[in-house]
């Protein structure tokens, strides 16, 4: 089978050809965005889409999601200039995904008495063995005896 670039698929399908126009003119848009931002401001805000003349933003943080807002029109007036057709301006704050300490943290160990440690065993054998909560229950009654 003959390879042939990737650009031979969009030429033959409208649909990703349109499709690539429009990722074409977002990055251009990214372009004239970065251009019209403030200095402080540049690379902070992300062009997310634009549909129907409605420009959607996406920024890192609320507070740049207020600063931006400030200067709406004033930012659309330039987009504008630049020969975008920008009728309005939303901007969303886009939050990243939870990236956590990278350790795993250690369960808190509470003590369970030689009452308790007997209910959860007689609990545990009286569910089937491959249930999800018995094993939960048996490895429980472990971990306490080691105490």
């Amino acid at each position: 089978m003959a390879t042939s670039p990737i650009n031979k698929f969009f030429i033959k399908s409208d649909v990703l050809s349109r499709l690539q126009d429009h990722a074409n003119h977002l990055i251009r848009l990214q372009r004239k965005l970065d251009a019209a931002l403030p200095a402080a401001s540049r690379g902070a805000a992300q062009v997310a889409n634009l549909q129907d003349g409605e420009l959607i933003l996406h920024v890192t943080s609320p507070v740049m999601a207020t600063r931006l807002k400030l200067g709406l029109e004033s930012l659309k007036d330039s987009l504008q200039a630049a020969g975008e057709p920008v009728r309005s301006i939303t901007v969303k704050v886009r939050v990243s995904p939870f990236q956590g300490t990278g350790r795993e943290e250690e369960a808190e160990v509470r003590p369970i008495g030689a009452g308790g440690r007997e209910a959860l065993q007689h609990l545990a054998e009286e569910l089937k063995p491959d249930d999800p909560l018995a094993r939960a229950l048996k490895r429980m009654v472990e971990r306490s005896a080691k105490e």
